[in-house]
């Protein structure tokens, strides 16, 4: 997708070097096959957290829904919980599983169960759309005619997940491996019915995964090689503090589609700037990229329907932004990624939050970003500007999504924040997030 779009932005040459590396390593005539995991290195979805898709399947769950209590994302989500813990792990969890316990919480009829399921599945092939680093690899071992193998996790069944293969430009694959198929299966189980359909001894197969213990450590134990292709949002993440203080200022409503804008447009960014592996750029929080800074920030502030009321800085800051050409073309890349993705739909929502990078920038932007803005700043405003930014609240990284915002809404309504009792309870609420981890 990205590949095929004439973005403005073009890979760092620290990510040319990286995917010259990759392609020589899959294109290596000492391999017979390559296997690649489907989630996260083959597809991607243009969210921050999977509950986004949730968010497009409300007005259908108001057509059947019989209690009006809670919203589909909140059942869905707490259907898919539930899945996890009666199964055990999430490779013996599929859609029909998830979508049974769905029906009780609800109380939703067959019919209702059975076409939410369905639009589930169309929208998850609607919004799938391939990793283009991912996407190269694979082309490259077929160009190489190595045997290439699909092993997935996903919750869909495999027509879903076929279809989406299809509309990604992978039909060209030799085998699939879906480990919800498998009996008893866990996170490990993916290796051997891999190995089997590629039809080549241990070490004549590369695997390309995106988590260090269940695709590149266990591969290498048994003999294979292997390559990380690290998750796009989790490199996002992990690049800077703009992400985490965004996710810190929409904590409590994540699971809201009021801010399912601003997600979304993470989801993109990330894409965007880290679709190829790119390691963080020491004090900065855009990787030093005046594209990716248009990108989020100034794409991100065209986007608000109702402009906020912007302080001088803010306004010297949108003023810089429109000034630079590489700004420019980031924040149009944006607007062209969202019409693509999105069309009319995402408008629905309304924006808000979309305003929050623009507030850590003013607030909180490294020094080398503020290098950015000296060809259109005075020295004056610039130094000003230095002495008043200071660390923002951050939200770590975590591989699962925020997902025990109701907790967070239910210490709100009792124990007001501030209070003994709230910092009490703020306490045991953090500790349950490191066990979690």
């Amino acid at each position: 997708m990205f590949g095929e779009k004439k973005l403005s932005r073009k890979p760092s040459e620290t990510q040319e070097q990286l995917m010259s590396k990759l392609i020589g390593s899959v294109s290596d005539s000492n391999f017979k096959a390559v296997s690649f995991r489907l989630e996260d290195v083959l597809i991607m979805t243009p969210f921050l957290q999977k509950n986004c898709l949730f968010m497009f399947m409300e007005e259908d769950y108001s057509m059947f829904d019989v209690s009006g209590k809670k919203s589909f994302t909140e059942l869905r989500t707490a259907a898919e919980e539930a899945a996890e813990k009666k199964y055990g792990v999430r490779t013996k969890v599929t859609l029909e599983k998830i979508y049974d316990i769905f029906a009780k919480l609800s109380k939703i009829s067959p019919e209702g169960k059975k076409r939410l399921m369905e639009r589930e599945c169309e929208l998850i092939e609607h919004f799938s759309f391939p990793r283009e680093c991912g996407k190269t690899l694979f082309r490259e071992a077929k160009r190489n005619k190595k045997r290439v193998i699909i092993y997935s996790e996903s919750v869909y069944p495999r027509e879903t997940i076929q279809a989406i293969l299809e509309n990604c430009g992978y039909s060209t694959y030799d085998g699939l491996v879906i480990l919800s198929e498998l009996k008893d299966a866990d996170a490990r189980s993916w290796y051997a019915p891999v190995l089997e359909k590629s039809g080549a001894s241990a070490n004549k197969l590369i695997n390309c995964g995106s988590d260090v213990a269940f695709d590149v450590e266990l591969s290498i134990m048994k003999g294979s090689k292997a390559l990380l292709i690290a998750p796009a949002i989790q490199l996002m993440e992990r690049s800077g503090r703009i992400a985490g203080f965004i996710k810190e200022k929409i904590l409590y409503n994540s699971d809201s589609s009021e801010y399912l804008a601003i997600q979304c447009i993470l989801g993109l960014y990330s894409a965007y700037c880290f679709d190829i592996p790119q390691n963080k750029t020491p004090l900065s929080d855009i990787c030093g990229d005046g594209k990716a800074l248009g990108f989020l920030v100034l794409g991100a502030y065209r986007l608000c329907s109702d402009k906020p009321e912007l302080s001088p800085r803010a306004r010297l800051i949108i003023e810089a932004l429109n000034s630079d050409k590489k700004a420019l073309e980031g924040a149009d890349d944006l607007e062209m990624l969202l019409d693509e993705h999105f069309g009319e739909t995402l408008k629905k929502f309304g924006t808000k939050g979309c305003e929050l990078p623009l507030k850590f920038l003013e607030g909180y932007c490294s020094a080398s970003d503020r290098e950015l803005f000296r060809p259109y700043m005075s020295a004056d405003a610039l130094k000003k500007w230095g002495a008043s930014v200071k660390e923002p609240e951050l939200v770590p990284y975590s591989s699962g999504a925020d997902e025990r915002n109701s907790l967070y809404k239910l210490a709100d309504k009792m124990f007001p924040p501030g209070t003994k009792v709230r910092n009490i309870t703020e306490g045991i609420l953090a500790k349950g997030r490191k066990k979690k981890r």
